[in-house]
């Protein structure tokens, strides 16, 4: 028998190696096994097994089969293939990307030594004589114990445990275990008692709804559309608890890393310790160790973000993702480009599972696949508890700073007054201001300089609290500016808004109230999300202020005030869809006020463009107003869901070379078929970023002559040879993304 093995390399090959008799009744497709590979020894995943093979040269053995508990559940492996299908990546490298042990020694998960005094340990203690004080100190510590200890928790007692502890082994007075070491991220949520979900009458009718689906036993998606704040995350509690009850299990995805502890202790209260967390800020050993729990089927309900998707839960029967609209389940670099939403729902489809999206403002495609029911639609239109949806001003900055006369205008007369009401009063404020750092322009009153970052063709943002100049996008860093670098005039300027610059402004204004700052640049630490909401859930912090990750999924009843300080942050970036982005934010972040049917809440908006249609229909709260605005426009230019879109980005460090790439790129994909489009080859919207100039194309199919797009997908396999995706040539690379969230 010969198995065809794939290796985590960014080709399009697999190898063929020969099955020894040995491990012909546990080789099987899944299966991670040990290979010579060129002059060394290499970890490889089994694709597929074949009585004989076609390989005209040597083929060598598997040398050795890793040893799992359980192979991986027949839906993920399913999805990991489709994943490498349709978004044209080796499968090798989705397998790196999705399994955290795919590729890497079982033994790097950490060992822990452990130590325990004998019977004859003791026996000899109490006869003690001569000298080795260290180890009769190390027998009489283990001779009070009641269990077990760690011989590295002995270096109190010995500078040298280990030698220490194997002398005493060879004399047969203690014993020594060694066991893997448990790396629950969880652990600092203790379950807690079973808690008992009490639903209104309209979420009861959602449920009804869900559990009549579960029981046909079969696929099924489903768009819940609610109002912010009208029990959506209760629905889901009580629906996992009647899946766990008959023995399947649960997966959720939400989009934040700051949402993810929140959301776990919520299952965690509710289901002990069959919870498992997962996201990229694990540490490689939680992963590792939480993984191999998985696979030992120790946990029923995984809660975590977009890579949560590939856990091997066995008898997978419910998949909610919360919040489907966000971008951040869009997985851009490195491959594979996949949407976790997408997979999540082929995931479903492949164990026959219900798919529950969850939104009060869902993204444009799954809204249009709830007009035409491929999704059942489900809707609530109550906020949870009787709670009123908070009330919604729109202030016009355009207008306040007219009145004011002054042009530096950050936070409103009504928002300053409405923050002071809530501080007297005891409650508390979330402010969003989508865009960190101090100040993102920085330029000369002389001479019109303005500093962008050296390797890429965006502006440098100052930040004030380290004095320096970033770039967002590659990181550079240059110290703040005293003069200007072009004319050595002193006359620098500092124009825009970030989180650091209002938060100074705020200090300035309320100095005695609690403030913290939510952004990247002050939770990069670990545990830092789960901190900063830990304070402001216990009241030490009145003013919360943040980007984005603060705009949803967050429940504070203490909350009364939400103000955004600039609504319009991603109005006109060229993309189609920055409306849509911005629409999806403001409503969000306003459903985060007035909670409670005793505390009501308020929002303010400030914003230059009050008459846009995406900043009124979220202040308003018209959502059908806006999609069918939005369908409309998007029918008309043939765009997402009117079409199958691929972005083909072309980059290389000379400029000429990748649009002479790009250029022969566009000859190969003409003439196209019926139905589709073929835009550029043109500078992307960030002509140069990490110090690669980048041109592209937009290849788009109608879903009327293409519905399910393989049309399209044949036609870019078919013209574009795969040595063209793995590897650069003369330094320029070809990425092919499908169905883009971003055109930047």
């Amino acid at each position: 028998m010969y198995a065809q093995v794939v290796l985590p390399l960014s080709r399009y090959k697999s190898f063929t190696y020969q099955v020894p008799a040995e491990f012909s009744s546990t080789v099987r497709a899944g299966s991670f096994v040990t290979i010579p590979f060129r002059q060394r020894s290499a970890t490889g995943v089994v694709v597929s097994l074949h009585e004989r093979t076609s390989y005209q040269g040597t083929v060598k053995p598997i040398q050795a089969v890793k040893e799992e508990p359980a192979g991986l559940p027949q839906d993920l492996w399913d999805t990991l293939e489709w994943i490498s299908r349709y978004y044209f990546t080796p499968l090798g490298m989705v397998l790196k990307s999705a399994l955290p042990l795919g590729f890497s020694d079982r033994d790097s998960i950490r060992k822990l030594t452990l130590v325990t005094i004998t019977e004859a340990g003791r026996r000899a203690l109490t006869k003690w004589s001569g000298h080795a004080p260290a180890q009769k100190a190390v027998l009489e510590h283990l001779a009070a114990q009641s269990g077990t200890v760690s011989v590295s928790s002995l270096s109190a007692l010995t500078a040298h445990p280990p030698s220490i502890c194997q002398r005493l082994v060879e004399r047969g007075w203690v014993q020594l275990e060694l066991r893997e070491q448990t790396a629950d991220p969880l652990l600092q949520l203790p379950p807690g008692p079973v808690k008992e979900v009490i639903l209104t009458e309209e979420q009861e009718q959602i449920l009804k709804a869900l559990r009549q689906a579960r029981a046909a036993g079969q696929f099924a998606p489903i768009l819940l559309r609610g109002v912010t704040g009208s029990g959506k995350t209760e629905i889901y509690l009580k629906a996992a608890q009647e899946v766990l009850a008959q023995g399947g299990s649960v997966l959720v995805l939400v989009p934040e890393i700051a949402l993810t502890p929140q959301v776990a202790r919520r299952f965690r209260t509710t289901f002990g310790s069959r919870v498992a967390l997962w996201h990229s800020h694990l540490s490689p050993r939680e992963r590792a160790w939480t993984w191999q729990e998985l696979l030992k089927g120790r946990f029923s309900v995984v809660v975590g973000a977009r890579s949560a998707l590939f856990a091997p839960l066995p008898r997978l029967q419910l998949l909610i993702v919360d919040e489907e609209q966000e971008d951040s389940y869009k997985q851009e670099d490195p491959g594979p480009r996949y949407h976790a939403r997408d997979a999540a729902l082929v995931r479903g489809r492949n164990a026959g599972a219900v798919v529950l999206l969850t939104s009060a403002t869902p993204s444009v495609e799954s809204y249009y696949n709830g007009l035409l029911e491929r999704f059942t639609g489900l809707e609530l239109t109550e906020r949870f508890g009787g709670a009123v949806y908070p009330r919604v001003r729109l202030v016009d900055l355009k207008a306040e700073r007219q009145s004011t006369q002054n042009y530096q205008l950050i936070l409103s007369d009504p928002l300053v007054e409405a923050i002071a009401k809530r501080l007297k009063r005891e409650e508390q404020v979330i402010l969003l201001q989508n865009r960190r750092g101090f100040a993102p322009v920085i330029g000369c009153n002389d001479c019109g300089y303005t500093v962008f970052c050296p390797h890429c063709a965006v502006l440098f943002t100052y930040h004030k609290s380290s004095k320096l100049l970033k770039c967002h996008y590659c990181g550079t860093t240059a110290p703040g500016l005293e003069a200007c670098p072009q004319c050595g005039s002193p006359h620098v300027y500092l124009e825009g808004v970030g989180t650091e610059k209002v938060e100074e402004q705020l200090r300035q204004i309320f100095p005695t109230a609690g403030l913290r700052r939510m952004d990247a640049d002050t939770t990069r630490r670990r545990g830092a999300h789960h901190r900063i909401l830990q304070e402001f859930a216990e009241r030490k912090v009145d003013i919360l202020l943040g980007t984005q990750m603060i705009a949803k999924g967050l429940d504070f009843e203490n909350v009364t005030l939400v103000g955004v300080v600039n609504g319009d942050t991603a109005l006109f970036l060229p993309d189609f869809r920055a409306g849509e982005r911005t629409f999806q934010l403001v409503y969000q972040v306003c459903g985060r006020a007035g909670r409670r049917q005793e505390k009501p809440g308020e929002a303010i908006i400030q914003t230059d463009h009050p008459d846009d249609i995406a900043i009124k229909a979220a202040a308003r709260l018209d959502a059908h107003r806006f999609y069918n605005q939005v369908l409309a426009e998007r029918g008309e230019l043939l765009y997402p869901p009117f079409s199958r879109l691929i972005r083909l980005l072309v980059q290389g460090k000379d400029q000429e070379k990748a649009w002479s790439r790009a250029r022969e790129l566009r000859s190969r994909l003409t003439p196209l078929q019926k139905g589709m489009t073929l835009l550029g080859p043109a500078s992307a919207p960030y002509e140069r970023l990490r110090g690669l100039w980048r041109v592209h194309l937009l290849l788009k199919s109608s879903r009327e002559t293409d519905p399910g797009g393989q049309q399209l997908h044949r036609l870019a396999a078919s013209r574009i040879p795969h040595t063209w995706l793995e590897r650069s040539h003369q330094g320029v690379r070809l990425k092919i993304d499908v169905d883009p969230v971003s055109l930047l």
